[in-house]
């Protein structure tokens, strides 16, 4: 019974030995685990690693090393070598026991007659370095494919790793690998998204240059405009320009859609505007003969209409319009409305007229009729003209900014450039800082008094 007590207690040690052994390698990998979980940076990954498998293991050499199958060679990212850390750039040949575990994906844990077997295996110790007397490797695996050999070296004793040691070596291999993998996949995420960032700001570069710098301001006349885009780049656009029989053609528009797509049209219209509205002779026999602003809005607005509809029909794709072209000296306004807000024209204060719609909204349906309004901006006058990115921008309540609370604005007499300053941030402020969902586009034009 005595005997059978010892050894009882004889087991009993040694089991709570291997808990304990247990339970230590259970801390160490929960906190590999944790720090890996809060590193994304591939070489802050390999030095973590290999900084916590120097303390926990009884080895003078440890390498952490990354592997091509393509090239079949590997890179050293991670490198100690008594206690120091060594730098081994470049690229090297796979030979001897990481040879053996790339093709088996098995570990390898040499204990003895090292230098022997790994000449046998075609790695010839090399002159000046010290010869292992016990070496243990594990594959680094992304699902099954070798990415990377785990290695340890203890250059004293032979048999110095145990099985256990090779279990916790694979363990802190695989945390490693999927880690490793993650990181990898947000770096090439991370360079994507650069990547992509660089090209809108290309796209918006080049956008902001279809957008006139500086705007005609003829003689008793203040004209203005803004673009705050949702996103990169904008759908929106407006345009201001004299034309050939001393006019002066405004155009504010809103591209369908967001993003990328509504870009690249936004350009197609705005170019086929501005070139076909500066044409003086697709409709005469005589080229010098100027025609009206009628006439020109009518041509204009129907051939881009038709090229639209017929040339890119199949994308869906339209444009709400509002043309208008002005005579400085009589304050007449000719206009097309296909489709956008009515613009507003403000008198001494007091909402005088809407300019409503007259047409569809451009290259929607081909051969369509657009009608052609006329109105005078007298001495005052402001015409104020947005989209519906500003009128749609809802507060935290969701309630929309709409159209009331511009008139105590546009009553103002100031300049058209302070005016719409205003009203962008009466519009940040309203909407409490929340992100813009359109992009929102404002035109104020205004007949000075005389």
């Amino acid at each position: 019974m005595a005997g059978q007590s010892t050894k009882a207690r004889e087991e009993n040690a040694e089991l709570r030995q291997v808990i304990v052994k247990r339970e230590a390698e259970l801390a160490i990998i929960n906190s590999i685990q944790q720090g890996l979980s809060s590193r994304l940076e591939v070489q802050a990954i390999y030095d973590l690693v290999g900084d916590k498998i120097c303390d926990i293991f009884n080895a003078q050499v440890v390498m952490i090393s990354t592997y091509d199958a393509l090239t079949e060679t590997i890179e050293h990212r991670y490198a100690i070598e008594q206690g120091k850390r060594v730098y081994a750039q470049g690229h090297f040949p796979i030979r001897g026991f990481r040879t053996q575990i790339v093709q088996t994906k098995q570990p390898v844990l040499v204990g003895k007659d090292v230098a022997e077997k790994a000449a046998r295996l075609g790695q010839p110790t090399l002159p000046g370095t010290i010869t292992p007397k016990t070496w243990l490797g594990v594959p680094m695996l992304v699902g099954d494919q070798v990415t990377g050999i785990l290695s340890l070296q203890n250059v004293e004793e032979e048999n110095a790793f145990s099985d256990a040691d090779v279990q916790l070596l694979q363990t802190l291999a695989a945390s490693m690998s999927v880690a490793l993998e993650n990181a990898r996949l947000w770096e090439q995420e991370t360079k994507y998204l650069q990547a992509l960032e660089h090209e809108f700001e290309v796209g918006r570069d080049i956008q902001a240059g279809f957008l006139p710098n500086i705007l005609p301001q003829p003689e008793g006349w203040e004209i203005a405009a803004s673009l705050l885009p949702a996103r990169e780049v904008a759908g929106d656009f407006y345009d201001v320009f004299e034309l050939p029989d001393q006019t002066i053609g405004i155009v504010i528009a809103d591209v369908c859609d967001k993003g990328l797509g509504a870009a690249l049209f936004m350009t197609l219209f705005r170019s086929f505007i501005r070139a076909v509205s500066n044409i003086n002779f697709y409709t005469r026999a005589t080229p010098g003969e100027i025609i009206s602003s009628s006439e020109r809005l009518k041509y204009t607005i129907s051939l881009t209409n038709n090229y639209i509809a017929e040339t890119h029909g199949n994308t869906g794709m339209f444009a709400t319009v509002f043309f208008g072209i002005f005579e400085p000296h009589t304050g007449k306004l000719t206009y097309i409305n296909c489709g956008q807000l009515p613009p507003m024209v403000i008198r001494a204060g007091r909402l005088r007229e809407r300019l409503t719609l007259t047409g569809t909204p451009v290259g929607a349906v081909s051969d369509m009729e657009f009608a052609i309004r006329e109105s005078t901006l007298a001495p005052g006058d402001i015409l104020f003209a947005f989209t519906d990115g500003m009128t749609d921008t809802t507060n935290p309540a969701g309630v929309n900014f709409g159209e009331d609370r511009l008139i105590p604005w546009l009553s103002k007499d100031q300049p058209l450039t302070s005016l719409l300053e205003q009203i962008q941030e009466g519009i940040e402020k309203f909407s409490g800082g929340s992100a813009r969902f359109d992009d929102i586009t404002l035109l104020a034009v205004k007949r000075r008094n005389k």
